[in-house]
């Protein structure tokens, strides 16, 4: 890469924030002269999105109305202001908040007129030191309130009681508590019925008739009218909007297949806490079968293998399948005797891809949970109808499938298909040292593994040759000969290049080693593994996602960051210091050493250990 290359791709992220600050000035310029508009400002930890979307609804009967589309980050307030006019009556944004501070900005330049908050619960765990503290971030968006405005609240969440006792303008209260405004008096959602409610306002009671489904979608249906009688709408005039509303993407989203197979998709985030709502829709659907399809629980912290056998054991009382998909996918199953066959685990979404398309039968109900970001289990549908050819596991788009290219691209290297078969089961040992090719990264954390490995050959007496695949070295121990394998592939796509090369030599994972960088793990420490998860580390989910195990065995080399650099990416692709040198040569000897010795017990007990 050239000077001038480099230099652009320095300058582009300046320029963006340079961009987004001078629109910034002029939307907050505009909104003070938008006199006749009414701003309204939907926040919380969940149902955001269809909170605004039949908020949008019921009021663009009353006259032209805006909303934020697609994302509900600063820039997406901004460019709905911008596109505002003296004809536009109502805007309504979605405040999304994804760290301390990150709410200030849009609150100020939008100055709600009404300011709805839905539920406040734990995401963001990396940011957020509790739960309080995001409740004050939300808070935030009562208290940006304009002279006059209104908050609409849950009154059934002690969080947003507590802003709305301390709210200094008019609450309007909805929920099933007594003391609501806008008071639930019961909710029936039992598919293919949608769900029904009916509520009590001023001594009247009103039968509404949405298209959502489950129980807990009454929230936003009450946040919507709350914004109703704020605007000073008849609810007689505002509920039958509602029924012509279908829900968000990827939020308890019906879609109905051709062969009379039905998804259920709510699959665009999947906190631990928001796990309960479609067990319950699925615990009162009426189906031939109902086959739950679970991805990777976002915003968790500690070992992931508790919460996922918790939510088998659920998810195995309301349902005939329970299909788990993703990097910690097999944390969920039981294993040996205590297999259950109704639960399956699929490190590799194609894999779970294929299972469903032999498995699923006219009249099955199937919900897609999961995470968007991570999983992107809208695939699972697509590929039931149609033959897609990206199935990229390491994919981190912010949006569903259906509008990436590479979707259906024939040049995708991720072709449709489950992959091949696993490699006999031979007795040579392999070693691979995880890295990235090029002079570039070799003296960075990522590239460790491949470091070790130069030192094992060297106290070995071996040479490197290259290969299509990479480097291999093969060394005698014990009488034995053990491959040495440094893939030339990137890092997070290790998983082909490993299988195509244990292929070769006519081994299986059992015989081999793999060798990583663990940021986890204190700088210097080393640490053999005999199984497990990847922790986080997009080579090992790579390797492990291609073999659909968790049972390889590896050594790890700890190379945590300081403290206070929380820039991982950054960390793991940059040079060491000198002072890290320094402590990393012994450290890579002691490795080589341990590795060796590891490998003459194995090859000592017959290949096994």
């Amino acid at each position: 890469m050239n000077f001038y290359k480099r230099l652009k791709l320095k300058i582009k992220p300046h320029r963006r924030r340079l961009k987004l600050k001078v629109k910034y000035h002029l939307a907050r310029l505009h909104r003070r002269r938008l006199n006749s508009t009414t701003f309204v400002a939907v926040s919380g930890s969940s149902a955001k999105t269809t909170s605004a979307k039949l908020t949008a609804e019921i009021l663009s009967r009353f006259g032209f109305c805006r909303q934020t589309e697609d994302f509900n980050a600063l820039d997406s307030v901004v460019r709905l202001l911008l596109s505002a006019d003296r004809r536009t009556r109502y805007c309504v944004a979605e405040l999304g908040a994804s760290g301390p501070g990150t709410l200030d900005l849009s609150v100020r330049v939008f100055e709600p007129d009404i300011a709805v908050i839905t539920v406040i619960n734990r995401e963001h765990y990396g940011a957020y030191r509790d739960i309080e503290e995001i409740a004050a971030e939300k808070e935030k968006v009562v208290a940006g309130l304009s002279p006059g405005g209104i908050a609409v609240l849950n009154i059934d969440d002690p969080l947003v009681r507590a802003i709305g006792e301390r709210c200094r303008h008019r609450v309007i209260w909805f929920g099933e508590d007594e003391e609501a405004a806008l008071r639930l008096v019961e909710a029936r959602s039992c598919w293919p019925e949608p769900l029904t409610l009916r509520v009590a306002f001023e001594g009247r009671t009103y039968e509404v008739a949405t298209k959502l489904h489950g129980v807990h979608m009454a929230v936003p249906v009450l946040a919507a009218l709350g914004v109703a009688v704020a605007a000073d709408v008849l609810l007689e005039e505002a509920i039958p909007a509602l029924a012509r509303v279908s829900p968000p993407d990827g939020r308890m989203q019906e879609v109905a297949c051709g062969d009379d197979v039905t998804f259920i998709r709510d699959d665009w985030k999947a906190p631990l806490w928001s796990m309960e709502a479609p067990l319950a829709f699925l615990r009162n659907a009426r189906a031939a079968r109902k086959i739950a399809v679970i991805g990777t629980i976002s915003d968790s912290t500690g070992d992931y293998g508790p919460k996922y056998r918790k939510l088998a054991k659920a998810y195995r009382e309301v349902a005939d399948k329970v299909v788990f998909v993703g990097p910690h996918a097999l944390r969920g199953l039981r294993k040996g005797r205590n297999a259950d066959p109704r639960v399956k685990g699929f490190l590799h979404i194609r894999n779970a891809a294929e299972f469903l398309r032999g498995e699923l039968k006219r009249g099955d109900l199937v919900l897609l949970k999961g995470t968007n970001k991570q999983d992107h289990l809208l695939r699972l549908l697509i590929a039931h109808k149609d033959a897609i050819r990206c199935w990229d596991i390491q994919c981190e788009a912010g949006y569903f499938c259906t509008r990436c290219s590479k979707l259906f691209d024939p040049s995708c290297s991720a072709v449709d298909g489950p992959p091949d078969s696993l490699p006999s089961r031979g007795t040579a040992s392999v070693v691979v040292g995880l890295g990235n090719p090029g002079e570039r990264f070799s003296d960075t954390p990522h590239n460790v593994g491949h470091r070790v490995l130069d030192a094992v050959a060297k106290a070995l007496g071996g040479a490197w040759r290259e290969d299509p695949d990479g480097w291999i070295c093969t060394v005698g121990l014990n009488g034995d000969a053990v491959h040495l394998f440094k893939p030339g592939s990137w890092m997070n796509d290790s998983g082909p290049v490993v299988r195509r090369f244990l292929g070769r030599v006519g081994t299986g994972l059992q015989n081999c080693i793999i060798v990583h960088d663990d940021v986890n793990l204190a700088f210097g420490d080393v640490r053999m593994k005999p199984d497990g998860g990847d922790a986080g580390h997009k080579g090992m989910r790579s390797v492990l996602a291609e073999f659909e195990t968790e049972g390889v065995c590896r050594m790890r080399i700890g190379t945590a960051p300081d403290k206070g650099r929380r820039d991982i990416k950054q960390h793991v692709l940059a040079k060491f210091s000198k002072e890290q040198k320094t402590t990393l040569a012994p450290v890579i000897e002691t490795a080589g050493d341990l590795l060796m010795a590891h490998l003459r017990n194995r090859i000592g007990s017959g290949g096994q250990g």
